[in-house]
């Protein structure tokens, strides 16, 4: 395994924790982390094709040494000022143990408490209470269970200037298993955030099943390109 600490800092309130694969090009992500803002951070990038990404993210938790972890996709854009607002958004509020924003390009996520991984930030003693993430669910809704776990910590909170580009189309297909899993787990909010008990929650499930807003995201996609 190959742990790469692309950016360092002696003393950083932030690290920034990606997962990814040898062939995988990082240039793009690195050049926009070394944009930022905020000083005060480092960037870890697990590279290792035998590990998946819960197992790749918790090993860059275990070597991050920032008092906040802020998770990305190896395939994103993030805009100079992203890290300077999770950070400002953890030094106002003690209580804030998670927090997420909006994700454009190839995600289109407004904030529905889904904590997606591409653009996700949480308190490290969040996590080393409530656990990282869980191997079972690899690969499909790693990020929500574990957001649903780190809630119990404290606050959490959605932030529209925490904005994300995802450039390309995520590499997540649905997985039944871990989505009945999810459900069995945790049936209350599963009912109330991924399937609403609205007439219109319902069509929306539906649709999503059957790959229709992967289509629609495809056509937006192209035509802003």
């Amino acid at each position: 395994m190959t742990v790469e600490h692309r950016i360092t800092h002696p003393d950083p309130y932030l690290s920034v924790v990606v997962p990814s694969l040898p062939d995988h090009d990082l240039s793009a992500l690195v050049s926009a982390l070394r944009n930022q803002q905020l000083d005060e951070f480092e960037a870890i990038f697990v590279v290792d094709e035998s590990l998946g990404v819960c197992e790749a993210r918790n090993r860059g938790v275990e070597e991050a040494s920032g008092d906040v972890i802020a998770f990305t996709d190896d395939d994103c854009e993030p805009p100079s000022e992203w890290l300077s607002v999770i950070a400002e958004a953890f030094r106002d509020d003690p209580d804030l143990v998670i927090l997420e924003g909006p994700v454009g390009g190839y995600g289109n996520y407004d904030g529905t408490r889904k904590y997606p991984t591409c653009n996700l930030a949480v308190r490290r003693s969040a996590i080393e209470s409530a656990g990282g993430f869980r191997p079972e669910y690899e690969y499909w809704r790693e990020d929500t269970e574990f957001g649903w776990r780190i809630e119990a910590e404290g606050t959490a909170r959605y932030d529209d200037r925490m904005y994300m580009v995802h450039k390309d189309r995520p590499r997540a297909e649905i997985i039944e298993e871990n989505e009945r899993r999810l459900e069995r787990e945790y049936p209350e909010k599963y009912s109330d955030i991924i399937v609403p008990d609205t007439i219109l929650g319902r069509i929306n499930d539906w649709l999503w099943r059957h790959g229709f807003w992967d289509r629609v995201d495809d056509i937006r996609y192209r035509g802003e390109h």
